[in-house]
């Protein structure tokens, strides 16, 4: 039987995961080259407390959030069916600031669907809303929108809403454990 396509994303979003969780330099490079390096470098991760959030889902909690409204969502581009969040990952600063790291995982070669890219920084902007917030995603104020893909596509317009974008070859290069990929070309 074929993996359903969040369980060939899993290895890759678990190794994000711990490295998130357990290093500060994952924490500092996830959210290096954006602006919000400053405000984030040092930053402690929340895994817990947005563990405490969502304990019992068929995915680990840190992944797979879902905006829940279907098409009453207004964070949603007109004809696109991308209301997923593959995974979140909450830091806050010495400041008590908070930011959510919404993360996209594409394999190489993968195509965005249509809106995807684009939906990504409105449900972020519409999350950091405390009145719009969803009840599993901890209460946040700044968000950064981060996408993991292959590393010809980095540099891809389809890519441009993503406030970070990363290619396998530095994620591996950073990320112990971060899994193998054989880069498609052309």
């Amino acid at each position: 039987m074929a993996k359903r396509y969040s369980d060939k994303a899993q290895p890759y979003l678990d190794a994000i995961a711990n490295a998130v969780f357990s290093e500060q330099s994952a924490r500092d490079w996830l959210v290096a080259r954006t602006h919000h390096t400053p405000a984030y470098n040092g930053a402690r991760s929340l895994h817990r407390e947005q563990h405490a959030l969502r304990p019992k889902t068929k995915q680990p909690f840190y992944c797979n959030y879902w905006c829940g409204k279907d098409a009453r969502c207004t964070c949603r581009i007109a004809g696109s069916k991308s209301l997923e969040t593959d995974a979140m990952f909450f830091l806050e600063a010495g400041s008590g600031r908070r930011l959510a790291a919404h993360v996209e995982f594409k394999h190489p070669g993968e195509p965005l669907r249509l809106g995807q890219a684009e939906g990504y920084p409105l449900r972020a902007a519409c999350w950091a809303d405390r009145d719009r917030c969803p009840g599993t995603v901890l209460p946040h104020d700044d968000w950064l929108t981060v996408i993991f893909c292959g590393d010809t596509e980095i540099d891809d317009r389809s890519v441009d809403p993503f406030d970070r974008r990363i290619g396998h070859s530095e994620a591996r290069a950073t990320i112990p454990g971060y899994p193998e990929f054989i880069e498609r070309t052309g």
